[in-house]
């Protein structure tokens, strides 16, 4: 089948945090041998002789109308569904626009023929099955995204990800015993933040708000494709990914484990890597839920049309030791002690 991404109903900001949850779905599709492109310069819908559309979640009235227009045009849509939906909005309506997307949702929903949720838990199911058939996705292994390097890293410990309150008070302490941090804040480019992971040793996940209990299976990803094991503080949900990584018991605990994994990460690197790949395969991530939601997957008449600016696999740079962190942009700040 052919599987055409589309990011258009989001801006700059927005396509660079999805960077890396659409590369890890384009690179699992094309490992079960599926057609898969993201043409950045292209914002036209596939009909349904060509494939399907892959949409991500973040509809207002005017993106509904365009998606709507697609729909009556012969377009087929898929939606991948980032967010917990909660009495209180999107990912507990802590921000004003998650009040409003999960308001938007429904109307948006009527056009989709199926949704897939990177969330895992039966209310969510539930929530979103409401409108159309629904699976729950993880973002898992693919060969072609393990991008490993000869850099041999300096800082003990690294972070990515948004800064919120809660997360820079945790790296705050940590700082105080380790002294080698290296944070790599906001979105810089895929690169710039490769490069600048595989200069740590270990990389830290961190809750984003208290009441967040869901882990990010897109930073777990990336982490250990970039060849970086993982050390998680406590979450509530971790399943499946508490059968790769390690979470904390404790906050304490996790402030403990700190000093372990700074000395042996390379060994607990190859461990965690070799569970996650044996267990987050593609046909169990995204093989069966394609399955699950009655997708038709008769082969279409016609190719893509265009040439894309992504296809998959993806081709990521290697990051050599060769480049210097401290070239790397504003958006990442280390405290090094």
């Amino acid at each position: 089948m052919n599987f055409s991404f589309s990011l258009f109903n989001h801006n700059e900001r927005g396509k660079a945090s999805l960077e890396d949850v659409i590369g890890i779905i384009g690179n699992q599709l094309y490992a079960l041998g599926h057609t898969a492109i993201w043409d950045k310069a292209d914002d036209h819908f596939v009909t349904r002789d060509v494939g399907y559309n892959i949409i991500v979640e973040g509809f207002t009235p005017v993106i509904i109308d365009r998606i709507k227009h697609g729909y009556d045009n012969g377009a087929r849509f898929i939606c991948i569904a980032t967010e917990e939906p909660t009495p209180q909005g999107f990912n507990h309506g802590r921000q004003r626009e998650m009040r409003w997307r999960q308001q938007m949702f429904p109307e948006a929903a009527k056009y989709f023929d199926a949704i897939l949720c990177l969330v895992p838990g039966q209310h969510v199911l539930d929530w979103y099955g409401q409108w159309q058939p629904t699976a729950y996705i993880e973002l898992g292994h693919a060969p072609t995204l393990l991008r490993k390097s000869n850099i041999e890293p300096r800082f003990d410990f690294g972070f990515f990800g948004s800064i919120t309150q809660r997360r820079y008070q945790i790296l705050k302490r940590l700082r105080k015993v380790y002294r080698n941090i290296l944070i790599v804040h906001e979105f810089p480019s895929q690169e710039e933040r490769d490069h600048a992971i595989q200069h740590c040793k270990v990389v830290l996940l961190i809750k984003k708000y208290e009441e967040m209990e869901v882990v990010s299976s897109s930073r777990c990803n990336t982490s250990l494709n970039l060849g970086r094991p993982i050390l998680a503080e406590p979450h509530q949900h971790c399943k499946p990914w508490d059968e790769i990584v390690h979470f904390s018991r404790s906050m304490d605990k996790f402030y403990d484990d700190c000093m372990f994994f700074r000395v042996v990460w390379n060994g607990i690197y190859a461990d965690q890597y070799a569970k996650f790949a044996a267990k987050l395969t593609p046909e169990l991530c995204i093989g069966e839920p394609l399955r699950k939601v009655g997708l038709d997957m008769t082969p279409p008449r016609l190719a893509i049309p265009s040439k894309p600016t992504r296809s998959f696999p993806q081709r990521f740079e290697i990051p050599t030791a060769k480049k210097s962190v401290a070239n790397l942009k504003s958006s990442v700040l280390h405290w090094a002690g």
